[in-house]
């Protein structure tokens, strides 16, 4: 196996909302964790341990996630371990104004680039 971390300005809380669900913002978080999974899931199985957390500093909140992929390889571009993942979830459209602190220009991922909302590097 082999595992990743994410950084991301994005609010990907999990607070999986029933069918009965209201509140837009528990919705958005959650639709968002799912667009990240969905575009990880284009090439490969993923699991995970622990849902993302939530940290702030100096005001600024970021989650942090950890998945695990069963092949070695996968998402390699050149040197980057995880460079085809970047280009997969590159423009993937998020939803914004949640409890996020950075303003989202556009309601994308951007994985490269001065508007990057979201880092991921091979653990």
């Amino acid at each position: 196996m082999t595992r990743f971390n994410i950084t991301t300005t994005v609010d990907i809380t999990v607070t999986n909302p029933d069918r009965d669900e209201t509140d837009q913002v528990r919705l958005g978080q959650q639709q968002n964790f799912n667009s990240l999974i969905q575009g990880i899931g284009i090439r490969s199985n993923l699991t995970w341990e622990r849902e993302p957390q939530r940290i702030e500093t100096d005001g600024e909140a970021k989650w942090h996630w950890q998945f695990d992929v069963e092949s070695v390889d996968v998402f390699r571009k050149g040197d980057d371990p995880a460079g085809l993942l970047l280009d997969d979830l590159q423009g993937i459209p998020v939803i914004r104004n949640l409890t996020n602190t950075a303003t989202l220009e556009k309601p994308v991922f951007f994985t490269r680039g001065e508007n990057q909302n979201i880092w991921i590097g091979a653990a």
